[in-house]
This record gives structure tokens, C-alpha cells and sequence, in this order.
């Protein structure tokens, strides 16, 4: 089991990351940290969840295994859970002509490479 918090600045966020361990695991281990209660659901349907929470650590991303296209695909789901947190609409281009997506671009390439960082330690 892998768990670590990436502490981004700009939008003051600090999601908890909890990789390469059973659903079961996870459920246990945030139950017993963070006092969170999740139902138990059948794991062979997934391999990866974002959760959204009403207290602290607000936002977790979960997998199965610690592989980057799963951990990537949670990821870009906490980002657009963020973006639109923050009112950041996610878009190719705005009437204006304006690129829409740069924001969400930006912010899924500073959590990419921290958690390349952090798992290859």
C-alpha cells in the first residue's frame, strides 16, 4: 500500500492518495485515520475510485494496483472535481476564441509528475 498527499497551492487543495491495495484496505484504512465510513462494494467492478468527502482529506483517489494509466484515469476525475470546485469551466475553447482547458491541462500535469515522483521513490 502506497499513501501519500500531494499539497497543490494555487487552489489550496491536498488530496490523499491511497494506492496498490484492496478496496477492503482502503475502506479500513480510512476508517480507522480519518474516522470515514464507506460502503464495502464489490471490487472485481473496479480498479480505482475518487472520492469526494464532507471532512478532511476531502479528496481521495484510490486504485487497485499502483499503474499509471489507472492511477492517471482517478486523477483526471479529481481534477475536473476541483476545477469545477473552483468555478474553472473545462472547455476546448471559449466563444472568445480563448483556449478553456489550459487550467485543467495544468493542474493534471503538476499532479502527474508528483505522483511519478512520489511512487518512484
Amino acid at each position: 500500500m502506497k499513501i501519500f498527499t500531494i499539497k497543490e497551492n494555487i487552489f489550496k487543495t491536498e488530496p490523499l492518495f491511497i494506492l496498490d491495495c484492496s478496496y477492503f484496505e482502503m475502506i479500513n484504512y480510512l476508517k480507522r485515520k480519518y474516522h470515514i465510513i464507506i460502503e464495502n462494494e464489490d471490487e472485481s467492478t473496479t480498479c480505482g475510485r475518487m472520492f469526494t468527502f464532507d471532512k478532511t482529506p476531502w479528496r481521495v483517489v484510490w486504485t487497485k494496483n499502483k499503474t499509471l494509466p489507472e492511477i492517471f484515469h482517478e486523477t483526471f476525475h479529481l481534477v475536473t472535481r476541483i476545477c469545477a470546485d473552483k468555478g474553472i469551466p473545462i472547455v476546448a475553447h471559449f466563444s472568445s476564441g480563448e483556449i478553456g482547458d489550459e487550467t485543467a491541462a495544468y493542474l493534471f500535469e503538476f499532479f502527474s509528475r508528483t505522483i511519478l515522483r512520489k511512487i518512484r521513490r
